[in-house]
Parts: C-alpha cells; sequence; structure tokens
C-alpha cells in the first residue's frame, strides 16, 4: 500500500510539473521557462521556537501589469514548524516551480532548488498570489494542500495577461 501511495505521490508530482510546463508556456515563445535572477528576491523572517511561537507578520507590493499599482497585502500567518523562517519570492513570469503534495507533512513541499535566493528542496509553499479576472489575492496553499488540483489552478491564475510576477511564500525549516 504505501509503494501505490508512493508511486500516485510521484504521479502527482510529474503530472504538476508537466501541467504547470504546459500552462506557463502557452505564453511563451516555445516551451522555455524564464526567470529573471536580477528580478528574483527574497526576504527571511524568523520566528522563535513553536511554543512561545508569534504569528509571522509580513508585508510585499501585489505583482502589478505594466503601470497599474495594485498595493501592498500585510499578512499573519501562523507557523507550521516548530522552527522555521518565512521567505518571500519574486518571479517574473512565466516562471517554473517543482514542488509536489507530501504525504508525511500534508503540504505542498519543494523537490527541487529554485534560483539562487529561491525556493530550496523543503521549504513548504504555504501561499501564492492569485487572479480572479483582474481583482488579485492571496491564496493559502497550507489550507488547500489535500486539494492538489486546486493549488495547480491558484498557481496558473499568474499569467502574462494580469500581472508581469508572481509572489511566493515559502517556510523553510532551520
Amino acid at each position: 500500500h504505501r509503494s501505490d501511495s508512493r508511486s500516485i505521490s510521484m504521479m502527482k508530482s510529474f503530472l504538476f510539473s508537466a501541467f504547470f510546463l504546459l500552462a506557463i508556456s502557452s505564453y511563451t515563445n516555445g516551451f522555455v521557462v524564464r526567470c529573471a535572477l536580477n528580478k528574483i528576491k527574497s526576504n527571511p523572517i524568523s520566528a522563535m521556537s513553536m511554543s512561545e511561537r508569534p504569528d509571522f507578520e509580513f508585508s510585499f507590493e501585489i505583482p502589478k501589469k505594466g503601470i497599474a499599482d495594485v498595493g501592498t497585502a500585510e499578512v499573519k500567518l501562523p507557523p507550521i514548524l516548530e522552527n522555521s523562517e518565512i521567505v518571500i519570492v519574486r518571479y517574473d513570469l512565466p516562471f517554473g516551480l517543482n514542488a509536489a503534495p507530501d504525504d508525511a507533512s500534508g503540504q505542498v513541499v519543494v523537490q527541487q532548488d529554485g534560483k539562487p535566493d529561491g525556493e530550496k528542496v523543503g521549504d513548504i509553499l504555504r501561499q501564492t498570489t492569485y487572479w480572479r479576472g483582474k481583482q488579485p489575492g492571496l491564496f493559502d496553499v497550507s489550507k488547500n494542500a489535500n486539494n492538489f488540483d486546486l493549488v495547480v489552478q491558484a498557481l496558473v491564475t499568474n499569467d502574462l495577461s494580469v500581472a508581469d510576477e508572481i509572489v511566493l511564500v515559502f517556510e523553510r525549516p532551520l
């Protein structure tokens, strides 16, 4: 039974990668995933041990399209891990992400390092920007990790028709 669930998890990871690359490839010339290194920003925010831990509190500028200024997201997020930090990563669109559901944690976990100062293997994807038409929002990946299709749907709403960037919020174990 364990090998079946591992096979299903691997298949979900592959399908996510394939679906995600297919979705973002429609906005590129070919099947090339590009990410501008000079646009990647990381902002680690640490918290104390779980017993005394306050929520993570942080803010970031909502991605915009052209000159349209959307505003700032003010976020308060309870930690999942006992000892961790928040890492905020911005990517120019289109971009690539290798993450999959993790049976042990019940979260969506990074499987392969991103670009320098980006996500690392073992980081938990906690939130992502998403769009409903022209309205931006913040999608809580952790609360929806059991519905990976919904997570993928939220990720792919970040396309060049609505924004130039995506913001991903990761919780990184220390």
